[in-house]
């Protein structure tokens, strides 16, 4: 048995090594100390001759005498299942096709860092078991490099093509606008040929490929004995790529992280989930299935080696190919420094659990129980805070965190059955029962809620607010009926199992049967969540894309110049004239309240307001504060079918007219009565109505990864002949992932105080104060500072600020005079230099407030900086 603190011991310099490196070259980029010049002059050494150099080496000294091929060509086949899914994936969600994104993203996800931090863990961890298993690392590499990294390097190399020729086709439109030219067969073949022979040239003139397939020629030619003359050389440029390449890395970091956020992290997080969790259970699968080994021994001690070389993280040449290429070169080095940090503990917890074979079943069921209820209590706490959020906020009310809600209520109660079943001791009878039917309904229901939560994703995207309306009857009796229905089923057909209870995995308590059935509900659940997301994200591009289109059109027509050259608006008929006109004077707008705003020129833009009146008045909307998207006008069957999305309503290709049409709006009315029941007059802000798509995609993506790994573990369970190390850690892992699904949501949707907050204090003022009124002190028990602030703005800023900011705003039949916003204010006295930041600002604007000389409109509020309406007193 290899000693485990070994792995740690040597894991530790390695990774240690490796950021110091990172570091530094960060501090060198930071501080100036290497120019941009002189970054690509690294690079043009790294990429054309060290890592070429240590690649040939690699390969030439080989031994490939008594080498498990077997294993290898699972590793090839693992790689390539992940390898192609990857560009797949990519190719479908991105509009415009980019064939060189999906490229370097798929050797992202297939290459690791063999000999950086590969070598030392897996020399340290089989040193006295299995020494040769180091060597592998040599011929795996190869996988990656020679056979499907080409493979990438044509779709980069035919992507930088197309980039070339639409700038050339651009350069020629824009030279000569007037010209027109027609393009013949032959010159299209003309053209893929020279495409194909720059491709080809490319590739092979390539120094890494050149290298590659000159250091397997080598091996034969040499005998895996490189001259030491060559090979001395050869040895002393590839000595330098290690230290050269992980420099490289940090000193692209600079100035690079801070731009990837929000919408920017979410390519990285998939990237890296992919290396770290997908390919590594994908190869232990694979060398499973295949068996490698000569019995079972010896084909578990294969697919736990596979497991491991699976955690290694992305390899520096990934980022040498990006920088080649002009790939999303900062994505790819912000990736590869957050992939090198997160796979520590996983290959730190992996080296240990390796160690273990033949685990007693008593003590792993022992450990998961004590563990899955940490995290089960863990998790019920978080579920309480976001649905208390969720109704706090009053989102609960609105789609999709509807579904959202639906989805956390369901994690409670496999929460509530795990703590149920780890501290009762009680496990027979209708007592066991119940706790297993609690147990496997909340288990159940959250797969399907998830795929649920993406369904709706996409038909918000695709067709309508009304249509997810529609659905959620049916979403209802499939979410909560089919695992009531699994439970009572595994309930009456429950037979007397001679293994005890305390014995059993606690996921799979009926065994192969439980095993069956979540492997079908789990591929269903995720097929269908990872399909909707691909539609949802072409859709959304497209939507994007007309946007965009049905903007160049409408600036062509222009109505002012139309006029006055005499010409009239062909795109524009009468009768669309008069249906986009204003509400007062179109009887076409019957809805009292239809989710839009109405101006005077036809244009409407998306909010939950009413259909307003003639606005040709000086008084600006308060909507106006957000940044609304205006649509096209109705004159195209495509325009208005983009008109009525926005407005709730499944467009008429779907043949939603008549009294279909009537039913939707009805149904429509009703949501937006409910949410108006719900707002304040004048507190209602833009973000409040905020679907917050991007952090649902984020937690779908999340909970992707948690099917995944319940995915692995039940196809294990089934297949398992002899419990391993790597078994348990992906038992742990899958009740992380599994009852701790809250503490994501919790992440994502709980942690927003200053959405929160609002709501919370206006409570408790209710409660408090018997009204919802902000309590000022008087001007005698203000301070010194407090007093100064305000005479200094009264006497030098007040004037200006009211002409600069203050406006009249209506909202709904009301108009505020001379009102402004909290944001806004704070950028006028940033502007004007009254304050450093924006919390500077706040503390200005509070200081006004409790001085009466700025005051909320409603006097319910302190001042935030947020959209809520203030007013000079």
């Amino acid at each position: 048995m290899v000693n485990p603190s070994a792995a740690i011991d040597n894991l530790y310099p390695a990774l240690a090594e490796c950021f110091v490196i990172i570091i530094c070259g960060y501090f060198a980029g930071r501080m100036n100390l290497i120019s941009e010049t002189e970054a690509k002059g690294i690079n043009t050494f790294i990429g054309t001759f060290s890592l070429p150099c240590l690649i040939f080496m690699s390969l030439a000294k080989l031994d490939l005498s008594s080498v498990n091929w077997l294993f290898l060509v699972s590793i090839l086949i693992a790689k390539g299942i992940v390898f192609f899914t990857v560009i797949i994936i990519t190719l479908l969600v991105g509009r415009p096709v980019n064939l060189g994104r999906a490229g370097i993203f798929a050797i992202f996800c297939t290459q690791s860092n063999d000999f950086a931090i590969g070598y030392p863990i897996v020399a340290a961890l089989y040193k006295s078991t299995h020494p040769e298993y180091a060597s592998y690392l040599y011929l795996m590499a190869p996988i990656s490099l020679a056979i499907l990294n080409p493979i990438a390097f044509v779709l980069m190399e035919i992507g930088k093509q197309r980039a070339s020729n639409n700038n050339e086709t651009l350069l020629n439109v824009n030279g000569d606008a007037s010209s027109s030219f027609t393009t013949s067969s032959s010159s299209i073949h003309k053209e893929r040929f020279k495409l194909a022979v720059s491709v080809t040239k490319s590739i092979f003139m390539n120094p890494i490929i050149a290298m590659t397939i000159l250091g397997i020629l080598g091996n034969f030619i040499f005998k895996h004995q490189v001259p030491s003359l060559l090979g001395g050389i050869l040895e002393v440029l590839g000595s330098a790529f290690s230290a050269s390449a992980l420099f490289l890395l940090g000193l692209r970091m600079v100035g690079k992280v801070h731009t990837l956020r929000g919408a920017t992290l979410v390519v990285p997080g998939i990237l890296i989930m992919v290396k770290l969790l997908v390919l590594p259970v994908v190869i232990r699968e694979v060398v499973s299935l295949l068996h490698v080994g000569k019995d079972e021994t010896e084909n578990l001690d294969w697919s736990t080696y596979g497991f491991l070389y699976g955690t290694f993280p992305a390899a520096p040449t990934v980022f040498v190919f990006a920088t080649q290429y002009v790939l999303d070169v900062d994505l790819i080095a912000s990736a590869m420094v957050a992939c090198t940090f997160i796979s520590a503990p996983l290959m730190f917890v992996s080296a240990k659990m390796i160690t273990l074979t033949n685990t007693d079943p008593s003590e792993y069921i022992a450990q998961l129980n004590a563990f899955t209820l940490d995290i089960s209590i863990s998790g019920t706490v978080t579920c309480l805070w976001v649905i208390f959020v969720f109704i706090i906020t009053k989102k609960i009310n609105r789609v999709p965190h509807r579904i959202t809600a639906c989805l956390v209520f369901s994690q409670l109660l496999s929460c509530l059955g795990a703590i149920l079943w780890n501290t009762l001791n009680h496990k027979e009878g209708w007592v066991g029962y119940l706790q297993f039917a609690i147990f496997t309904t909340g288990v159940y229901s959250a797969r399907i809620w998830t795929s649920f939560l993406a369904i709706s994703l996409l038909f918000l995207q695709c067709r309508s607010l009304c249509y997810v309306l529609k659905l959620q009857p049916i979403f209802i009796i499939f979410g909560w009926g089919l695992p009531v229905i699994l439970s009572v089923l595994f309930l009456l057909f429950d037979q007397k199992n001679s293994l005890a209870y305390d014995k059993r995995n606690p996921n799979f308590i009926y065994g192969a049967a439980q095993a069956v059935v979540a492997v079908s509900l789990l591929i269903s659940c995720f097929i269908v969540t990872v399909g909707c997301l691909i539609l949802h994200q072409r859709y959304k591009r497209r939507y994007a894309r007309y946007l965009d289109l049905a903007q160049d059109v409408s600036s062509t027509f222009d109505p002012a110049q139309m006029e006055s050259e005499g010409r009239t608006n062909p795109a524009l008929s009468n009768e669309d004239i008069a249906s986009t006109s204003c509400p007062e004077q179109n009887p076409n707008c019957s809805s009292p309240c239809n989710g839009r705003k109405w101006k005077c020129g036809g244009l409407p833009t998306i909010n939950e307001g009413c259909c307003e009146d003639n606005v040709q008045s000086p008084v600006v909307d308060i909507e106006d504060l957000a940044n609304n998207m205006t649509a096209p006008s109705s004159s195209t069957p495509a325009a208005s079918d983009m008109m009525a999305s926005q407005n709730g309503l499944c467009p008429t290709r779907y043949g939603c007219q008549g009294p279909r049409r009537e039913q939707c709006q009805g149904i429509i009315e009703q949501y937006q009565r409910q949410i108006d029941d719900d707002i304040e007059l004048i507190e209602e802000e833009p973000e409040s109505h905020d679907p917050q798509i991007l952090r649902h995609i984020v937690l779908l993506i999340l909970l992707l990864c948690s099917m995944f790994v319940g995915l692995a573990l039940s196809v294990w369970t089934l297949v398992m002949e002899q419990m391993s190390g790597i078994y348990v850690e992906l038992s742990f892992l899958d009740a992380t992932l599994n009852f701790g699904q809250s503490i994501i949501v919790f992440a994502i949707f709980g942690t927003n105080t200053k959405e929160i907050s609002l709501p919370i204090l206006s409570c408790w003022r209710k409660i408090w104060y018997g009204a919802n009124k902000l309590n000022l002190p008087t001007w005698h028990e203000l301070s010194f500072e407090t007093k100064h602030i305000c005479d200094q703005f009264t006497t030098h800023h007040l004037t200006k600020c009211k002409e600069e900011i203050a406006k009249d705003k209506r909202w709904r039949i009301k108009v505020y005079k001379d009102c402004f916003s909290g944001s806004k204010f704070v950028d006028w006295l940033i502007e004007v230099g009254l304050a450093r930041d924006r919390t500077e600002a706040v503390n200005y604007a509070r200081h006004l407030i409790e001085g009466r000389v700025l005051k909320h409109i409603n006097s319910v509020y302190h001042f935030y900086d947020r959209n809520l309406l203030y007013t000079f007193n």
